[in-house]
């Protein structure tokens, strides 16, 4: 399997690592090396974005979730101490 087909499996921290070895290859390496770093680096920051992208959509996802959740909790709370003051104003029926 070549490189450019694994890049989009890799992780946020192995894309770092390895645009930051493909920067330093285009400064110290040999001419085939250069050409095949030079040509992966677009590739490894289209990928780092769409992996961010990707993980704010998530995290935004969970906030909302985490709202409503809240929210939810919130409204189950008031009934309840609403229920129980009404039933302490309410007249005994003894």
């Amino acid at each position: 399997m070549s490189l450019d087909a694994r890049i989009p499996e890799m992780t946020e921290k192995e894309l770092e690592n390895l645009q930051a070895n493909a920067e330093r290859i285009i400064k110290t390496g040999a001419a085939k090396q250069k050409d095949e770093a030079e040509r992966l680096l677009p590739l490894i920051a289209d990928a780092l974005v769409e992996l961010r992208k990707n993980k704010l959509a998530a995290a935004a996802e969970k906030k909302v979730t985490r709202q409503k959740d809240m929210a939810a909790s919130r409204a189950r709370r008031i009934a309840s101490r609403k229920a129980e003051a009404e039933a302490a104003a309410a007249p005994d029926e003894e």
